[in-house]
């Protein structure tokens, strides 16, 4: 890759055992033992994502935007900090399989130099590994788990951060739209049984409850391809509006499954189900009209041509590009900031210093809009109070494109074939 040329080193993503030399000792970690990069050797930055597998698709395309983000943030600064190059290594994380997103964070926790873990990437693998990099002071932003509860529910000493918005978030907004951006009355909200979904679909059930909207709730389970069934009671009943809260290729195969059936009116689903995933099984023309809560948000021209110029395509997998690119920016600036040199050359930085520099976060200009924390480490928007202030005062002016403005979230419809942001200044009006 074109990576090394700019003093970026991007370590192999394979068998991570391998990948920690053999008899080599074990690298000691906790909140209060300085993290140590040894003298001529590179800080490692680490990236928890779905390498291989059914969410692979986005995961690398996430992995590749924190990549653009380090060398977006090499370019400003300079390749080194403090006499050390910046490596980037990668450990597949299983996105909703606990048990291998915890194997890759120890694996990452092996790494000699790791400073911080960009992930992991999804809710129910982040709830498993977020106790795990915590225990060992090291701290993590990710770009994409959403899950509401994951930074209220983590360790209290907080090393968990995230520059995705939480899904209760999304689930105002998907009721925001229902009741006032297509007028449903009647709806059904299908979740795929993952922390994830069932998330997303207990906030838009109760924001949409509340704007008057009847909901009916079906769940099922990841895997299932075949959904005839419940397609067929769906079709029958003729909601205004049927919403799934999952992944592909299930919410690709329930949406054609619904057509088959006989359903005819709107279809909306998550973040999780964007992209060509989606698309690409069903079909452009057929997924016309199709709703997304959560889409991948419009990028800067010089972002998109740092993205083509690195990995030689543009980004298209992920809703999350923007999102990823900010969270190595964040942590490479607490990096520059927490890291001391010794007079042998090497680097040591107190995590409880490097997880106070994030979280005093003042990013105004990301790839994904202003991002700072609250306490919890949920993002916020650099001039608000607090976060609940900031949704209370959404909620109360019905201001769908606050979300887009100062969270990065987006709702997207497809339209003519491609995906097309409802939310934002010069958005389009949704069509039927």
């Amino acid at each position: 890759m074109a990576v090394a040329a700019l003093g970026l080193l991007l370590a192999a993503c394979g068998d991570g055992e391998k990948e920690v030399a053999e008899g080599a000792p074990q690298v000691v970690r906790d909140a209060g033992t300085p993290i140590v990069v040894p003298a001529g050797k590179p800080i490692v930055v680490g990236i928890s994502a779905p390498l291989t597998g059914p969410d692979s698709a986005g995961g690398l395309e996430d992995r590749d935007s924190a990549i653009v983000g380090v060398m977006r943030w090499t370019r400003a600064n300079g390749n080194q900090i403090k006499g050390h190059d910046i490596e980037v290594r990668a450990e597949d994380d299983g996105c909703t399989e606990a048990g291998i997103t915890a194997q890759a964070a120890e694996r990452l926790l092996q790494q000699e130099g790791l400073v911080g873990v960009i992930g992991p990437d999804c809710s129910a693998g982040a709830q498993a590994a977020v106790p795990i990099y915590a225990s060992a002071g090291i701290t993590s932003i990710s770009g994409s788990a959403t899950q509401s509860d994951l930074t209220i529910g983590q360790p209290e000493d907080g090393f968990f951060f995230r520059t995705a918005y939480r899904n209760d978030l999304a689930g105002i907004l998907a009721g925001l739209f229902t009741s006032e951006g297509i007028g449903a009355e009647r709806v059904y909200l299908v979740d795929d049984g993952e922390l994830y979904g069932e998330d997303l679909v207990n906030y838009a059930q109760r924001a949409m409850a509340a704007s008057g909207v009847t909901v009916t709730r079906e769940s099922v389970r990841r895997g299932t391809v075949d959904f005839t069934e419940l397609a067929e009671q769906i079709a029958q009943d003729n909601p205004d509006l049927v919403g799934f809260a999952g992944f592909n290729p299930e919410a690709a195969l329930f949406y054609r499954q619904l057509r088959d059936a006989g359903y005819d009116g709107f279809f909306g689903a998550g973040d999780a189900a964007w992209g060509p995933p989606f698309l690409e099984p069903v079909g452009a023309e057929a997924a016309e009209g199709v709703f997304f809560v959560g889409c991948a948000l419009t990028l800067p021209d010089d972002f998109v041509a740092d993205f083509e110029s690195l990995h030689g395509r543009p980004p298209q997998d992920s809703a999350f590009p923007a999102q990823y690119a900010d969270a190595a920016t964040i942590l490479l600036d607490a990096v520059a900031k927490t890291a001391v040199e010794q007079v042998d050359g090497s680097l040591t930085i107190d995590p409880v210093e490097l997880r106070d520099a994030v979280r005093e976060t003042r990013l105004e200009k990301g790839v994904s809009g202003g991002i700072a924390f609250d306490e919890n480490g949920d993002r916020l928007p650099p001039g608000a109070v607090s976060l609940s202030t900031f949704i209370d005062l959404t909620i109360k002016t019905g201001d769908m494109d606050t979300f887009a403005a100062e969270l990065g979230l987006v709702i997207c419809q497809v339209q003519g074939g491609k995906t097309v942001n409802l939310t934002g200044p010069g958005a389009p009006a949704p069509r039927p």
